[in-house]
């Protein structure tokens, strides 16, 4: 009994004491002192001013809570300040190599680092940092440590319940900042998770080319929430906005599309659904996206994928994007993601694309001349490329009534260098008619001409090519119509604001073409030059009025008929002022030109346009000389040559005769002789009959 007595009395008062020094720890007096030997020590291991204005350690809650953490770098200038830490750690868990945060709460934190980008040999302010907190310990191949050991150095392993984030901002070379309302985390007793962020920013100067450009990135909700294995992500008012400070490119260029990587304002909202997360892959499918460039009037409505990818490749598939009065859907697309490290440049093919297209949809953005196109257009084609190029295979594209047709293959090259972008694209087949490809037109802003010409072409077939170059566009190939092919090769010069280029043809009705009946077939080749700059059109129409293109054709006729009349080697030019356009012929002789002339002002009225003719004497010309004795020439060589050529077939006449004679000699001589013979066998076949006779006699009487 007195031994029990002594236990208890010992441990009564070990109890005591425990209480008296766990009191003593709770006490201000204990941790303001705790707080001062434990800043001294964090400076000096740093070597840089460390101050916290107050702690809070509860042995009760198993929790520790910080107040006013500052830290500066080693120039002394403030890195690092934080209002408040909290944090609950349930202490049980560290002796099984556990840290299990029951609740972490950080407010009021913001850091200033920063690191000279023109000096590659500095450091940043918060390398000190890192160096000091890096271990020191050789580290001992795995394979030596004895199994005892590895069980002592075995990892923590770090579980957290909730997390609270306030007020987080943080400044990078003060080119660059980052913000953060609030984050809250939480993960339930299922082991479920559930986080929200709101008002998450960053900010930062990006260097281009051609000048610095302010780049902003806002997120004004975004939660996600884990349920049955799934991990559900909604991101709202997700804003990316760019500003370079100039102009936008379409400034004072109404015909400009306002797409401007310079002046991005992005709205966009997100709902995915993660399949699958870890540090190699990702399968994640996004449910419903929309986003809108406020800017260039781009409008997404509806975005749907799945996506199955790791950090060398990404598979998309039941790629869905809708406009508004358009839709594309891909179902399948292969993507190798670039890198620098591993030299793997970017690279992507896709399966069909599909879709049904209203290019007013992207009018404001890219083309302004598309405003008003309402026609629907049926797509399909196949896209794949790299970071430089895009390439198109089987693209099709037809209205819903398949008045228009187009096949077509072609690529996008030099992506980067706008000055060596080219656009090149072979049209296998185009079909249409006059009357829908004046339809086509109407849906432009343009000014048109020879409308009534066009509908005389009836159905028009098209092949060749076109080429978009920096400030220049070519077209090139053959129109197949009712009234003849056409092949042709034109260029629109943007710079100088001039459409040029050649028309050839070896036989087209021009008269049912131009609606002049009394004009037939020609063939011919033309060179044209047209004016396109609405400045100088727009100065020479308020001069001069009229309805007609500005420009000049050049036209050498190989031959052409009117009425009855055939021509050949006619010279013929036209100058219109846009007004009146003036023509002159010139069918060239030796010493007579043939000349006439005409005016015209209106193309629908060319039934009405009269004839002067004319004539001009003149000597023959050195060039016509030599000409005339080229063809002297000729004609005295052809005729040598005739004569020649009768020579030789009668000397081959004659040998020829004489070699049937020859011929006829020998068989008239070989048929002598075998009479000859024959004549010479009946008789000693007679002579022989007569001499059997006389023996037969002889016999007989003896």
């Amino acid at each position: 009994m007195l031994i029990l007595k002594i236990v208890g009395g010992v441990f009564a008062t070990i109890i005591v004491l425990l209480a008296i020094a766990f009191g003593a720890f709770h006490t201000d007096a204990v941790q303001d002192r705790l707080v001062k030997e434990a800043t001294e020590l964090l400076s000096d291991y740093l070597k840089t001013s460390v101050r916290i204005e107050k702690a809070s350690v509860s042995f009760i809650d198993q929790g520790v809570r910080l107040y006013g953490v500052e830290i500066d770098d080693q120039q002394q200038r403030k890195m690092f300040q934080m209002r408040e830490l909290g944090v609950d750690v349930n202490l049980l868990r560290l002796l099984r190599h556990e840290i299990k945060i029951k609740k972490a709460n950080i407010s009021g934190l913001e850091a200033r680092l920063y690191k000279p980008a023109s000096d590659s040999d500095s450091v940043a302010n918060f390398q000190f940092v890192v160096e000091a907190f890096k271990s020191k310990k050789k580290q001992q191949p795995v394979d030596t440590i004895p199994a005892e050991e590895k069980a002592k150095k075995q990892k923590m392993t770090l579980d957290i319940s909730k997390v609270s984030l306030e007020d987080i901002k943080v400044c990078y070379n003060d080119s660059m900042q980052a913000q953060l309302g609030r984050l809250r985390y939480k993960k339930g007793k299922n082991q479920e998770q559930w986080a929200e962020v709101r008002n998450l920013e960053t900010s930062f100067v990006k260097q281009t080319k051609k000048g610095p450009v302010d780049t902003r990135v806002f997120i004004d909700m975004l939660d996600a929430v884990e349920k049955d294995g799934k991990r559900y992500v909604t991101i709202d008012e997700l804003h990316y906005q760019t500003d370079n400070h100039k102009p936008r490119k379409n400034t004072g260029k109404p015909n400009r599309g306002a797409f401007d990587v310079g002046h991005f304002d992005v709205a966009a909202h997100l709902e995915i659904q993660i399949d699958s997360l870890d540090k190699d892959t990702l399968v994640a499918q996004v449910l419903n996206g929309r986003a809108q460039e406020r800017g260039c009037g781009l409008v997404v409505t509806e975005l749907t994928l799945k996506v199955n990818g790791n950090k060398r490749q990404a598979h998309v598939s039941d790629l869905s994007v809708k406009l508004p009065n358009t839709s594309l859907s891909i179902a399948s697309a292969d993507i190798q993601l670039p890198s620098k490290k591993e030299q793997r440049p970017l690279a992507f093919s896709t399966s069909q694309i599909k879709g049904r297209v209203l290019l007013k949809d992207i009018a404001k953005t890219f083309a302004p001349v598309l405003r008003n196109f309402s026609i629907p257009l049926n797509l399909q084609t196949r896209m794949s490329g790299n970071d430089n190029e895009l390439r198109f295979s089987g693209v099709s594209v037809s209205t819903t009534d398949r008045k228009l047709t187009i096949s077509a293959a072609g690529r996008i090259s030099n992506l980067k260098d706008k000055y060596k972008l080219l656009v090149h694209f072979d049209v296998n087949r185009m079909t249409t008619d006059g009357v829908y490809a004046e339809r086509v037109i109407n849906q432009f802003p343009v000014k048109k001409f020879m409308m009534k010409q066009l509908h005389n072409l009836g159905r028009i077939g098209y092949h060749g090519h076109f080429d978009v170059l920096w400030k220049k566009e070519q077209f090139a190939g053959q129109l197949t119509t009712v009234p003849g092919k056409l092949n042709f090769n034109l260029a629109l010069d943007e710079l100088n604001k001039y459409v040029y280029g050649t028309a050839r043809t070896d036989s087209f009705l021009l008269g049912k073409a131009m609606d002049y009946p009394d004009l037939g077939k020609i063939a011919c080749k033309a060179d044209f030059r047209f004016d396109i700059s609405k400045p100088r059109t727009a100065q020479m129409r308020k001069q001069k009025g009229g309805k007609l293109p500005i420009g000049s054709v050049k036209a050498e006729v190989a031959e052409a008929k009117y009425k009855k009349l055939t021509v050949r080697n006619v010279f013929a030019t036209i100058e219109s002022d846009g007004a009146v356009a003036t023509g002159n012929i010139n069918i060239k002789g030796s010493r007579v030109d043939v000349l006439g002339s005409f005016t015209f002002t209106n193309t629908n009225e060319m039934k009405k346009t009269t004839f002067k003719p004319g004539i001009r004497f003149h000597k023959m010309s050195e060039e016509d000389k030599a000409k005339r004795d080229e063809q002297r020439a000729a004609k005295k060589e052809a005729k040598q040559q005739a004569r020649e050529e009768r020579r030789a077939a009668r000397a081959e006449e004659r040998a020829q005769k004489a070699e049937e004679k020859a011929e006829r000699k020998a068989q008239k001589a070989e048929e002598k002789a075998a009479r000859k013979a024959a004549k010479a066998e009946a008789k000693a076949a007679r002579k022989a009959a007569k001499e059997a006779a006389k023996q037969a006699a002889a016999a007989s009487e003896e």
